[in-house]
């Protein structure tokens, strides 16, 4: 049996270019106005801010087999698998674990991270908690992640201004909840 003849699409036109407006950072930190021309380049505020996380931890000298003094080189070679795992993550900037000179048992390990989304997600990676989660009975209670705000990479170099992520309502907001004014009764986070 013939196949019958299969009509044509006619061209469709294509559409034509159109031109993408440019990433412009936003925030109180970025000037506006007739002077914003005039903000020298180490003020300029660049592309969301990076994040450094931090974890201290207090280790007893008996906490970790093959210590000789407290906090000694075993807590550094039990950290450093987990060290190891959150370098694997993306976003990943640079880690260290370090030692306090005056008070051995203090330790910190630190991590910067391309921002809080990336730090996030590394956490919650099977292996990162795998090696993590032994460490954290040693772990010290208090503020672990910061906004890095201005930086300056290497000697000489020149201080650079980050754009906050954090929305302005980010202290007065919870899940769920409606933004409450600052200052009025149960504001903030507890």
């Amino acid at each position: 049996m013939p196949v019958p003849d299969v009509p044509t699409v006619p061209d469709v036109p294509t559409v034509p270019d159109v031109p993408t407006v440019p990433d412009v950072p936003t925030g109180p930190d970025v000037p506006t106005g007739p002077d914003a021309s005039t903000v020298p380049d180490w003020a300029a505020p660049t592309a969301g801010a990076p994040v450094v996380a931090q974890i201290a931890f207090a280790v007893p000298g008996d906490a970790v087999p093959g210590d000789a003094v407290p906090g000694g080189a075993g807590f550094a070679a039990a950290a450093r698998p987990a060290l190891d795992a959150l370098a694997r993550a993306p976003g990943f900037r640079g880690g260290r674990i370090a030692q306090a000179l005056d008070e051995p048992g203090s330790w910190l390990m630190t991590t910067e991270w391309d921002g809080p989304g990336a730090w996030r997600r590394a956490l919650s990676a099977f292996e990162v908690r795998y090696a993590l989660t032994p460490l954290l009975v040693f772990a010290v209670d208090g503020p672990g992640t910061f906004e890095v705000l201005v930086s300056v990479d290497g000697p000489g170099g020149s201080a650079r201004t980050h754009r906050s992520d954090r929305t302005p309502d980010a202290d007065t907001a919870a899940p769920g909840e409606p933004p409450r004014s600052v200052g009025a009764p149960g504001a903030g986070r507890p």
